[in-house]
Formats: C-alpha cells, structure tokens, sequence
C-alpha cells in the first residue's frame, strides 16, 4: 500500500456516525469511513432506516451497527457511546452529522418562535455538546481521535432562521474552542460547512425549477453540491491525511462564499 492509501486507511478504527438514518451526508460519510477500513456505529432516531444503512454497508464489505438516539437527550448520547465501546471496544472517530432545518421562517414571527429555538439548539447544537462530551475520552485513548462536526454555510452568512443560524454558528465557536483543548488530549476537532446540498432534508425545494433558478446562480460551479461532496471532505478530516489539522473549518459548497 502506497503513501496515499495509507493516509487514507481507516482499518482497525471505529467510527461513529450520527445522523445517519437518512439518505445525506451523514449516511454516505459512513460508507466512506466503512469503505476506508472502518468500523462503523451508526446513530440517528429512525430504527428501521438505521437498519436499512447498516445492510447497505454490509452488502458492500464493511463492518457495521446501529444504535437508536435522541441526540437532543444527554444521557442518550452517552447510551450511545457506551454502545459503540461494548460493541467495538474503541471509539476513533466521531462525525456528527445530525440536524434539523425546523421551521422556514418566513416571518419575523416564526424567526422568534420560542418552540423552533429550543428544538433547533436542542438537536441541532446540544446534541454534538452532548456527543463530544461522553465520547472525546474514548477519542483521546486511540491515540489518533478526529471529531468531525457538520454545521452549514448558514454560521457565516446567516442565511436560514435565525434558530437554525444560531446553532450552527455556536458549533463554528465550539469547534474552535475545543480545538484548542482537546488538542492536548490527542484528539482533533474540525468542521465542515456545506453549501447548498441535496439530501433528503433538502430535496423538495431543489427539485423546484424556481429555486434552482434562484440559487443556482449563486455557485460558482453551477449546481447544486450531493452528500458525496460533503463525505469526502469528512473523510480528510478523519484520518490520518488531515493529521495536523484541528480547529478549523472547511468550507464545501461549490464556491459560495466567494460571494461573501
């Protein structure tokens, strides 16, 4: 195996994934880690789905599991990665990936919307607070631990509620908070800013002629980004390519922000 594939080699890793029931970055950043030699715990609400992403990694070569979570809920979180260390024995990489866009807000009103706001911060930023928390030890004991954090585009243009901006700018600060800390722990925190992106979440209104229409003019590169875009960039961050990178923050969306 050459150095390229070397740095790029996840065998003997466990990773754990949230938000990753779904057809989105969460479950394709999976396949790539499985794909890569990793072991892989998948987390999110939605058991049966959990379940349908678990045969598909599985059908292609890789190791894979599934635990059901609340992300929003601490002491599921920390159920969750008791879980994957039952299971796996280890925990290397974590790569949250979970989220909500809630409620449009349309109106000044539903940006102030007091229901939307705490959902939004509870899943949203609580929930990889929550995550770091209970699993960073288990990161910090492989001696090569990479927590990967999926916020938006949203944390630097403010584009979207004000709920769903909050959130993911919060996790821009934490991110670099942390990558501070748990440096010296041995554990690398980044995150990852997506763009415009088809997933599930978003697949209606970019299906909509009259929002590619709107949107599309702002990407530099004229379409809309895919969960593969996303993934491989999440796989940078988690292995050892990305070995002295921590606290930072990458931006995928097909060059919005030059915009900015």
């Amino acid at each position: 195996m050459g150095i390229v594939n070397n740095l790029f080699n996840m065998e003997g890793r466990v990773a754990l994934v949230t938000g990753a029931s779904s057809w989105g970055i969460g479950s394709v950043s999976a396949k790539y880690l499985a794909d890569a030699g990793a072991k892989v715990f998948l987390v999110a609400r939605r058991e049966e789905k959990l379940k349908e992403r678990v045969a598909e990694i599985e059908e292609a070569g890789g190791t894979a599991t599934y635990f059901a979570c609340d992300v929003a809920s601490e002491e599921s979180c920390k159920a969750a990665v008791d879980a994957c260390l039952a299971k796996f024995g280890q925990l290397d990489v974590m790569v949250l990936s979970h989220g909500i866009s809630g409620l449009p807000a349309r109106t000044l009103e539903d940006d102030f919307d007091s229901e939307n706001y705490r959902n939004l911060l509870g899943i949203n930023l609580d929930g990889c607070f929550w995550m770091m928390k209970h699993g960073h030890e288990a990161c910090a004991e492989s001696g090569h631990g990479s927590i990967v954090v999926v916020s938006s585009l949203g944390a630097y243009t403010g584009d979207g509620s004000a709920s769903y901006t909050a959130a993911k700018g919060a996790l821009r600060s934490l991110m670099t908070h942390f990558g501070k800390r748990l440096a010296a722990e041995n554990v690398r925190i980044n995150g990852v800013y997506p763009g415009f992106v088809d997933t599930d979440m978003t697949h209606m209104g970019f299906s909509m002629p009259e929002v590619v229409a709107r949107f599309t003019p702002k990407i530099p590169l004229q379409r809309f980004g895919q969960p593969e875009d996303i993934a491989a960039g999440v796989l940078y961050l988690a292995c050892d390519a990305s070995a002295w990178v921590t606290g930072q923050h990458l931006i995928i969306d097909g060059g919005q922000a030059c915009y900015m």
